[in-house]
């Protein structure tokens, strides 16, 4: 296998890993409260984390003191924030929507990025703006009998995670430009953690406890696949190929989602989710493909927030 079709390969294991982790989810929360899926997939994602970070040297943060309170604020946004609300969306919702209105982070990162940064948005990235959130819309307007499973409710509760993810990315820019982004995500991943202790209850213990073989098997695949694996497989790929490529990949993510939720949840992929799964992706699209900025890392559709490091100059 060529150095080449081995990162294509393993990009296609991230495409699957981060796909099928909306399934997960939705299988977990028939066991878990979206709290307790919360905080079990950290308490297993950390663990493998601090093994990562005792035997490998370059994933253990060196930051500043001054970078605490971005850190915290990655941390709130990046764990609770972003994954209580797709969790307590996807209860309310199905799969296939939750990855769709997950798929709207960069969307939401590029209005951010001109809201509060300032960044010049062309005629092209608004069109992608629009476009992603009228799919959003659909999703949330559709009629049910169309196979569509969703609330409104749980639409506007799972557009809080891209919104949180959004945050994570412009405060974490510039931590990302000076710190490799395995220190960062990590450090933020730790100290976000810590945020979900006051959520513990006797009836998470209960709710863990009780947990079936399948039910533990999901939530490994999400905690060591997802949450670990996945990430590592994402900083690699983007140290061996430009993240214009790389982005190319995760575009397939919301795709994988789709149809392994057809495959193994029965959702039903209807006119109107085929129709906005086309807005979504297309707006996302336009959204991040503005003139002039090539050479710029993109707020990548994963499943996980994740901070990017510098662009790279060199592909492969």
């Amino acid at each position: 296998m060529t150095r080449r079709t081995h990162v294509y390969a393993m990009l296609g294991v991230l495409s699957l890993l981060w796909g099928i982790a909306f399934v997960g989810i939705k299988e977990a929360l028939a066991e878990l409260s979206p709290a307790a899926l919360t905080i079990l997939r950290f308490a297993i994602a950390d663990a493998c984390l601090l093994v990562v970070m005792a035997a490998w040297a370059p994933a253990r943060p060196r930051l500043q003191r001054g970078d605490v309170w971005r850190l915290v604020v990655l941390g709130v946004t990046g764990v609770p924030g972003y994954h209580l609300a797709l969790n307590w969306g996807e209860q309310r919702t199905s799969a296939s929507v939750a990855s769709l209105i997950v798929a709207t982070a960069p969307v939401m990162v590029a209005l951010g990025s001109a809201a509060l940064l300032g960044e010049r948005a062309t005629a092209r990235r608004w069109i992608g703006i629009g476009l992603a959130f009228s799919g959003v819309a659909v999703l949330a307007l559709a009629d049910p009998a169309d196979g569509v499973q969703t609330s409104v409710i749980g639409v506007l509760v799972s557009v809080i995670a891209p919104l949180m993810w959004a945050i994570y990315v412009i405060v974490g820019k510039p931590l990302a430009d000076r710190a490799s982004a395995i220190q960062v995500t990590a450090a933020s991943m730790l100290i976000g953690s810590l945020f979900l202790l006051p959520l513990l209850r006797g009836e998470t213990f209960e709710e863990i406890g009780a947990l079936s073989g399948s039910g533990w098997l999901w939530m490994v695949l999400l905690g060591v696949g997802s949450s670990v694996a996945g990430y590592f497989i994402f900083v690699w790929a983007l140290g061996k190929m430009d993240a214009t490529k790389v982005s190319v990949f995760l575009y397939a993510v919301p795709v994988v989602a789709l149809f392994t939720a057809w495959l193994i949840l029965d959702e039903r992929l209807g006119v109107s989710m085929i129709f906005a799964a086309a807005m979504v992706i297309t707006g996302v699209v336009l959204a991040q493909q503005d003139k002039g900025e090539e050479g710029a890392v993109p707020a990548l559709p994963a499943e996980e927030p994740v901070a990017t490091p510098p662009p790279r100059s060199e592909g492969i």
